[in-house]
């Protein structure tokens, strides 16, 4: 995904008329008034903005000629209406990413190519410790016992499920106990081939998106 710079505005010349011309669409009298040339003719400003100016594709309105014009693949914005359409910065002096017809700064382009945690469901971006299991990842602290809700991190684990528990919890929770003695069965239902061999995760730091 390329990196874009946007191109400066339409050809023409602003300024003020020192001789005797005309505005070539009202005929008013432009000499000493402010005016704009442009392709070959001369025009006031008023007339500008109704024939000549381009529409922002922001806030729909003409872009003046003394406004900053950004130009970007036939489309063009004032410079100050140019941001990002995630956080809104303003991206008139930046580069910037076209993505599904959306314009993004480069920090939010990286944000929205992330992966997202299953926790939280926010994105995991360069620098956040994450945990994988089985294809899906989480913040490490947002990887927790769903009984105690303690952060399971990188220790072992049991799933069941959709629900993920800590060896306590799960050994309190799903092992059978002696009705007279409340101890503990030596053969525990179907989770005791696990105990053994108890989930875990992959742990790594997330990186910036190429």
């Amino acid at each position: 995904m390329a990196s874009h710079r946007h191109s400066g505005p339409s050809s023409y010349k602003v300024g003020t008329m020192a001789e005797k011309f005309d505005c070539h669409y009202c005929r008013d009298n432009l000499q000493g008034k402010r005016y704009v040339q442009k392709d070959g003719h001369h025009c006031c400003l008023k007339c500008f903005d109704k024939f000549c100016a381009n529409t922002c594709v922001e806030c729909r309105k003409p872009i003046g000629a003394d406004s900053k014009e950004v130009h970007y693949k036939n489309r063009y914005w004032h410079d100050t209406c140019f941001r990002c359409a995630k956080c809104l910065c303003s991206l008139a002096n930046e580069t910037f990413v076209a993505k599904d017809n959306k314009i993004l700064c480069n920090k939010c382009t990286t944000r929205e190519d992330s992966p997202k945690c299953k926790g939280c469901f926010k994105p995991i971006v360069a620098g956040d410790q994450n945990v994988e299991y089985k294809g899906t990842v989480w913040h490490k602290d947002c990887f927790t016992c769903s009984n105690c809700k303690q952060v399971i991190g990188t220790g072992s684990f049991f799933p069941k499920g959709e629900d993920f528990y800590c060896v306590t919890c799960h050994e309190a929770k799903f092992a059978k106990h002696c009705v007279k003695c409340n101890k503990g069965l030596v053969k525990a239902p179907v989770w005791w081939p696990m105990k053994d061999n108890p989930g875990t995760t992959t742990a790594s730091t997330a990186k910036n998106a190429p």
